[in-house]
């Protein structure tokens, strides 16, 4: 009963690992994910194995897959598996990581796999700050990490028209008392607002680890 309990009973945030933090339930189709959700948590509990793809929603890797294009430049803020994954499938990615022991894994990572497409950036001041790029720089950018509500804001400048914005996790600080991720949503739902954008939001078990998250997906 304890393990089931465990199993099945969300945290703090969450109603149970099948909510995300909104509230949002699981739909009955993105249960076709969970051995893979199984699967890839027990082997990075039991080995610390991570597979080569983003921690993003089953669903909204499948769109991204079909959505990006070889010829994009993208940026995105926070590295991990997802780096190599987004290298792999665009013509340069600009990284940005603020945690220096996880920016020195990820740097080992990517020079044994000869990854060259990339800038892989550690800032840990003006994180967020994307000065020394031109406006309408990136066809995509991925919000993960910290600063989301400064990097949303620093987004909507460097995108290009028609360009889109990923906000990973934008369930996260759903309480009366709100925080940093529900500034990020705001200023993106105001800027699609104002350049007759477009938003779609995708609830989903995510690899490696038991529970739902909910990601953000605008196009401006």
């Amino acid at each position: 009963m304890h393990l089931l309990n465990k199993v099945f009973t969300g945290g703090k945030a969450h109603k149970s690992r099948f909510h995300d933090e909104k509230g949002n339930l699981l739909d009955i189709e993105g249960l076709i994910y969970l051995p893979h959700c199984l699967l890839t948590t027990t082997l990075r509990l039991t080995f610390g194995y991570r597979p080569v793809m983003p921690w993003l929603g089953y669903r909204a890797i499948k769109h991204l897959e079909n959505l990006l294009q070889p010829d994009w430049k993208m940026l995105e803020w926070g590295s991990g598996m997802s780096t190599v994954w987004f290298t792999q499938r665009v013509s340069h990615v600009t990284s940005i990581e603020d945690y220096k022991g996880w920016y020195d894994k990820v740097s080992l990572d990517l020079k044994k796999l000869g990854v060259k497409n990339i800038d892989y950036l550690f800032k840990s001041d003006n994180y967020s700050n994307l000065d020394e790029y031109a406006d309408s720089t990136f066809d995509f950018i991925l919000i993960d990490g910290s600063q989301r509500g400064n990097c949303a804001a620093s987004a909507v400048k460097k995108i290009k028209h028609g360009g889109y914005i990923y906000l990973d996790n934008s369930d996260k600080h759903s309480t009366d008392e709100g925080g940093d991720t529900r500034i990020a949503e705001n200023i993106l739902l105001n800027a699609v607002s104002k350049n007759s954008g477009t938003v779609q939001y995708f609830v989903d078990l995510f690899p490696t680890y038991l529970a739902v998250t909910q990601g953000m997906l605008v196009r401006l």
